[in-house]
């Protein structure tokens, strides 16, 4: 009987390791994150492209009033991709972009307590109002810039058409990003690095490079600071009265030498777009205006007005979401509440003034790197030193090298999950 009992024991033994062992196999077998991420993304892309190569209806060959390549139809190159606005994705990201910016600005302004108590659901349909309201907008400004087919039909209903469309297209590239967002990888940065890239090969394919050492000399500096920036860290460290062991001291706060990487050149080139257009829209209603009229026509990345708009936008911005994302005020105030603190450095008032000064020396040399490197260019650009069509090189490599480094380092995390073995 004790034979018996034994026996059946030891094969219940094998029985439930080799189904711990079928388990764990087919673990890992599931474990394909980053090439399902990737499929996903590429996905994405192709739809977009898809929608990029559908023409409007009724707009004619000559299509807006972008003729040529110019510093302002490569800033909205490098959001929609569409130099003369004549696709559905005339849109491109802006409306997202532009929405996300003003959703976190909304956030950053509550309390802690109140952040808490906004659901992700309530966030994003904060943001999907607040896109569908820029691309309204953005739309029926738009359309008045564009020239239509007399055989198309009458004008109010063609326009109507076309607005609608354009619509229908900047919410399709919503839904791409935020799709992508959780499915994908990168969120929008692969349809922003998509419109990059189209934006630099034919800028590139327009003049000759290699004829303008200035500008390369701009863009080596541009590209080796952002690398910099984007993969070096300072470490804060840290005291915690939890941790008493032999890795105590190695407990540290880490924070980017670029806090916000990218973000302020790309949503200042959005952002832009909004005091452009709310002139435009002003002009447009009152058209007696001549004040109005004058800085319309100044309002553009070709004149001393516009460039100084832009570049005040960047620094702003790069100092505005270095203190919304990083938030060092809430730093201090969790190091105090655990009992932790900052080597060297009393809790309290003496770690807030410490974690603010850092986050805005290096907000600074960030937002001067960015911004300084941008007003080089595109002085040279006004001054006719460089053609116009050139002077974004310096912001298209900043953005590719910032967003090549992020994916690169989300890729990392997805192999580094699936390359991880799971025990029982």
């Amino acid at each position: 009987m004790i034979q018996r009992v034994s026996a059946e024991n030891r094969l219940g033994s094998a029985n439930r390791f080799r189904e711990r062992r079928k388990a764990n196999s087919m673990e890992i077998q599931k474990t394909h994150e980053l090439s399902k991420r990737i499929l996903f993304t590429i996905f994405v892309l192709v739809v977009y492209l898809t929608g990029k190569n559908i023409l409007l209806y009724g707009v004619s060959a000559g299509g807006g009033r972008l003729i040529g390549v110019t510093v302002q139809s490569s800033l909205t190159m490098m959001f929609s991709g569409d130099r003369y606005q004549r696709t559905i994705m005339a849109l491109g990201i802006m409306p997202y972009i532009n929405a996300s910016l003003l959703v976190q600005v909304i956030s950053a302004l509550k309390s802690a307590n109140s952040r808490a108590k906004i659901s992700k659901q309530k966030q994003d349909r904060w943001m999907f109002i607040a896109a569908l309201a820029i691309t309204v907008l953005m739309a029926v400004v738009q359309s008045a810039d564009l020239t239509f087919r007399a055989s198309a039909g009458p004008l109010f209903w063609v326009r109507l058409i076309v607005i609608l469309e354009m619509i229908g297209g900047a919410m399709l590239t919503y839904a791409l990003c935020t799709a992508n967002e959780k499915r994908g990888i990168g969120a929008p940065m692969p349809i922003i690095l998509l419109n990059v890239l189209t934006t630099l090969i034919e800028n590139l394919s327009v003049h000759h490079y290699t004829h303008y050492p200035v500008l390369i000399a701009i863009s080596a500096v541009v590209v080796a600071g952002t690398a910099f920036l984007e993969n070096s860290i300072i470490k804060v460290p840290l005291q915690r009265v939890s941790i008493h062991n032999i890795h105590a001291d190695q407990n540290y706060m880490a924070y980017k030498r670029n806090p916000v990487g990218i973000m302020p050149v790309m949503f200042a080139t959005a952002a832009f777009i909004v005091p452009r257009y709310a002139v435009r829209l002003l002009a447009y209603l009152f058209p007696e205006s001549q004040s109005l009229a004058e800085i319309r026509q100044n309002m553009v990345m070709t004149r001393p007005l516009g460039i100084g708009v832009y570049l005040v936008i960047i620094f702003v911005l790069t100092i505005g979401f270095s203190f919304i994302m990083l938030n060092p005020k809430e730093s201090a105030r969790q190091l105090q509440k655990n009992g932790d603190s900052i080597v060297g450095i009393y809790a309290g008032k003496k770690t807030t003034r410490y974690l603010v000064g850092l986050v805005l020396k290096w907000s600074v040399i960030s937002g001067c790197l960015q911004a300084g490197c941008m007003a080089v260019s595109l002085i040279l650009s006004l001054q006719g030193a460089i053609p116009t069509a050139l002077a974004m090189i310096p912001s298209s490599a900043m953005i590719l090298v910032s967003i090549v480094c992020s994916l690169v380092q989300e890729i990392g995390t997805y192999h580094r999950y699936d390359a991880y073995h799971f025990f029982m």
